[in-house]
């Protein structure tokens, strides 16, 4: 009797090593996570574009539409260099107050640049042009001043 319960316990025991086995082997981590009731959306894709950039006496702005998870515009960092002389480089900072810019969103965003009074003055003198970098995690646009159209 103790012989027969220690065989099917094992047996039970073999088969759900079995499964499992199969499962790891066989079927994709999505598919499982779906059948046990997990969220298995992929929430941290993040893919935006500078649609446009401008600027006037009073400031630096871009255009900036988010296709991809929402973004804290708080976190994304700013750097520019000038194509006259690649020494010139900046950071600049979104004039925002915890701002998200959410998923399939548009939205004009102010830029407050290092130096951005020699940047503005050498745009209105037409002295050269500004590569702005836009970044976010591990992803990167590129706009230019005077804006450029480009298939980014």
């Amino acid at each position: 009797m103790r012989s027969d319960f220690l065989t099917t316990l094992v047996i039970i025991f073999g088969v759900i090593l079995g499964i499992t086995i199969i499962l790891y082997l066989f079927v994709p981590p999505q598919v499982v996570l779906k059948l046990l009731g997990k969220d298995t959306s992929s929430s941290n894709s993040v893919s935006f574009k500078i649609s446009y950039m401008y600027f006037s006496s009073d400031g630096i702005y871009a255009i900036i539409y988010n296709s991809g998870s929402d973004i804290d515009l708080n976190n994304m960092r700013i750097t520019y260099t000038y194509s006259q002389n690649n020494y010139q480089t900046g950071t600049c900072s979104i004039v925002t107050d915890n701002y998200t810019l959410y998923s399939n969103n548009q939205a004009t965003i102010k830029l407050n640049c290092t130096n951005e009074d020699i940047i503005i003055s050498n745009l209105l003198s037409n002295k050269g042009s500004y590569v702005f970098s836009f970044m976010y995690g591990n992803f990167v646009q590129q706009a230019s001043l005077p804006f450029k159209i480009s298939n980014q």
